[in-house]
């Protein structure tokens, strides 16, 4: 009970991601990716963010891109652990983004593009948990073994002097009101230029600037235990100072500082924070035009993002003294390389292929160990390999207007048991998308597309660091997108 709180706060320092990417990267930067699932060779207006070297083969003019995607995640967690009840016990988690947008622009003229684009290149979703994950209730499960193994020798003694059992120790629950809210989106600004080199060779430098902000807000309240001693009018659902107190009182007992040790561990802790730090992403890119522009392939690489997030503690609300003032996370973005490749088998009928790895083990997500949960480590110490990604494309034109696409995106997670926790956690994954592209008019697009993901089940088991108890968690995830943009030009 004396860390009751603190797996509260390691929780909290967790961000809430709703991402298609890498495990703090989004890489779901458009509509037509939703549709395809690769645009690593895209030579359209979101090559802003995918190929920004392939800006060269636009038309000479300007061009816009505007998009939104709306985002459910379920995250549901199954505990063991021998005191919960029941045990064992599902915890349901809804995660949602209803705006999720991004926004590129581009200025084309002969061998010179010059591009701006925004969008959440991590994060982007909230989480609102009103009813507690486990490792908020593991904490206030054990109390009825705490409170009733203060009372047992009380209890043997009644009952050698007087023949009855009064049951003291006889409590049966546990409950707390519990809630928890937490955001994180993490904003890119980018801007970027592109030349043409020759016909067949362009190249892309440039660089984003990343605004990041954690917002979480939660609390513990009323923590309360069933007592149901032999004389009803002793027990009930009270706090488990109180009860002892009343024990004492009764039966002439001193139980007070036992009594203040747990009000100590058991009053009402609420935190109201947030986080907010700023970086730079420099990257640079190159495309390759072969077979008469039938076979396009794009290359780009992005540095690592350090980022420091300054915290701030509004209206004192720091859990007792949980979280810092002007205390610094750390919550690196790592650095990213993606390869794609699109080839027109015949026309009107294009195949992509796109790669992304990202250098998850040289980054810093600031995680924690079981055994050290307020000692930050490096990636390395909790991931075997780095995250990567392999996705396959095709788009058919049905008609000069009127197309369709479907794709596929296999994600391997090389994380282990370490890096997982009830809220934060990293699984392999399989997401399909289909979707449509309307051309309205010669300039002007619209592109619908729908994706969900199926997540290979993770565990976690480990012993919980108070009582010494061993517990398991069975993690699960779904995800569900659904994307609409509009591309103009003139």
């Amino acid at each position: 009970m004396k860390k009751l709180l603190l797996i509260l706060t390691c929780v909290l320092l967790c961000p809430y991601l709703l991402n298609a990417g890498g495990i703090v990267t989004n890489t779901n930067q458009s509509a037509t990716w939703v549709r395809t699932m690769v645009r690593d060779a895209s030579t359209g207006i979101d090559a802003v963010y995918f190929n920004p070297a392939g800006l060269v083969k636009l038309n000479d003019g300007f061009h816009f891109s505007l998009n939104n995607q709306t985002i459910f995640q379920n995250k549901d967690v199954t505990a063991n652990y021998p005191t919960l009840n029941p045990n064992p016990k599902e915890y349901k988690g809804d995660v949602k983004a209803l705006v999720f947008p991004s926004a590129y622009a581009a200025w084309k003229k002969g061998r010179l593009a010059v591009s701006f684009g925004f969008n959440p290149v991590g994060g982007g979703g909230g989480a609102e948990y009103n009813d507690g994950l486990p490792s908020f209730e593991m904490p206030l499960s054990i109390l009825p073994t705490v409170v009733g193994g203060a009372l047992t020798q009380l209890d043997q003694g009644i009952q050698l002097a007087t023949g009855v059992d009064p049951l003291l120790r006889n409590v049966t629950g546990y409950d707390a009101e519990i809630y928890f809210n937490g955001s994180s989106v993490f904003f890119g600004y980018q801007l970027g230029l592109s030349f043409k080199i020759t016909d067949m060779i362009s190249v892309a430098a440039g660089a984003r600037y990343i605004t990041a902000k954690n917002t979480y807000e939660g609390y513990i309240r009323d923590i309360m235990i069933v007592a149901e001693p032999l004389n009803p009018a002793l027990g009930g659902t009270v706090t488990p100072g109180n009860y002892l107190r009343t024990i004492g009182t009764t039966f002439g007992m001193d139980l007070t500082a036992t009594a203040a040790m747990l009000d100590a561990q058991t009053t009402d802790k609420e935190v109201d924070v947030e986080e907010k730090g700023s970086g730079f992403t420099p990257f640079v890119g190159a495309h390759l035009s072969l077979l008469d522009d039938k076979l396009s392939i794009g290359l780009k690489y992005e540095l690592k993002t350090k980022l420091e997030l300054e915290t701030t503690v509004n209206d004192g609300k720091d859990g007792y003294g949980m979280f810092i003032q002007d205390s610094i996370v750390h919550s690196d973005m790592p650095a990213m390389l993606s390869v794609g490749i699109g080839y027109e088998i015949i026309d009107n009928l294009k195949a992509m292929v796109g790669f992304h790895y990202y250098f998850d083990k040289s980054a810093n997500y600031g995680k924690t160990l079981d055994a050290e949960p307020t000692i930050n480590v490096t990636n390395d110490k909790v991931m075997d390999n780095n995250y990567f990604e392999i996705g396959l494309g095709l788009e058919y034109g049905i008609t000069e207007n009127f197309c369709v696409s479907g794709g596929y995106l296999l994600a391997n997670s090389g994380v282990t048991e370490d890096y997982q926790s009830d809220l934060s956690y990293s699984l392999n994954s399989n997401t399909f998308g289909l979707g449509v592209g309307i051309k309205i008019i010669d300039n002007l697009m619209v592109n619908l597309g729908g994706a969900y993901s199926i997540y290979k089940d993770g565990t976690k088991s480990g012993t919980y660091i108070s009582s010494g108890l061993p517990y398991s968690y069975d993690l699960k995830k779904s995800n569900l997108i659904f994307g609409i943009g509009l591309d103009i030009s003139f």
